[in-house]
């Protein structure tokens, strides 16, 4: 999957001070993912960022860079004693922004489509892995290293991600096993320009098709009633 750099100078972030990321925090924006950019890139707003947004179509867009702090988890001492989470408790008083990784979905209740779903899932692990190159470090996907932000600040956002967010299939996806070996795993290339890799099982080559379709300057269009994937070229 494609991810896009959305973030600007207004974006807020700050220094981790050191602190290696080790929790994955999933929000829920209350809002579209248009108003999602724009408040994250506002000059206006000057309390709140996160490091990624999931829209409803399975679009992925980054606002601080992984090895800087977001503004999404901020606690007092205080209020880190109330937190249902044990990683919250057990880091105080160092404020959660510096460990954690957040993750926005465009939404109001927590139901995730059905591109947005697999594409917070690719997210997560994502995460994962970046996580683990830059800085040699694993992010446990269970349920204590993924959590939401209901855990983290129970008083203020009771709700977040939402009553409807999909908790039990997310730690099920997250913990499949990949069942492609790693010399099944292809890079793929669109005029000559890597956009990302595939993978070849029982013979059948996979590739990222709304990557594809973008480098071939086309747009990529999914319905999740009916399951359907339409690409539309220039021509």
């Amino acid at each position: 999957m494609q991810i896009i750099q959305k973030g600007n100078a207004h974006t807020i972030s700050s220094s981790r001070d050191g602190r290696i990321p080790c929790v994955i925090v999933d929000h829920i924006s209350a809002g579209t993912m248009a108003s999602m950019d724009a408040w994250f890139t506002s000059p206006g707003n000057e309390v709140s960022s996160a490091h990624f947004g999931v829209s409803k179509t399975g679009e992925i867009h980054q606002y601080v860079p992984l090895d800087r702090m977001a503004w999404a988890n901020g606690l007092t001492v205080e209020a880190m004693a109330k937190a249902a989470a044990p990683i919250v408790r057990q880091n105080a008083p160092i404020n959660p922004n510096k460990y954690s990784v957040s993750i926005e979905h465009e939404g109001t209740d927590g139901e995730l489509t059905e591109a947005q779903f697999a594409a917070s899932v690719w997210l997560h692990r994502f995460i994962r892995d970046e996580i683990k190159r830059l800085y040699g470090q694993t992010i446990p996907l269970d349920e204590q290293h993924v959590i939401g932000h209901y855990q983290v600040d129970p008083v203020r956002k009771p709700f977040c991600p939402g009553p409807k967010f999909p908790w039990k299939q997310l730690y099920e996806a997250l913990k499949e096993e990949a069942k492609v070996k790693k010399e099944e795993t292809v890079e793929v290339m669109v005029n000559g320009k890597s956009i990302g890799t595939g993978y070849v099982d029982s013979g059948i080559t996979y590739v990222p098709v709304r990557a594809v379709a973008q480098a071939l300057g086309a747009s990529v269009d999914y319905d999740g009633k009916t399951k359907t994937v339409t690409i539309k070229g220039r021509g």
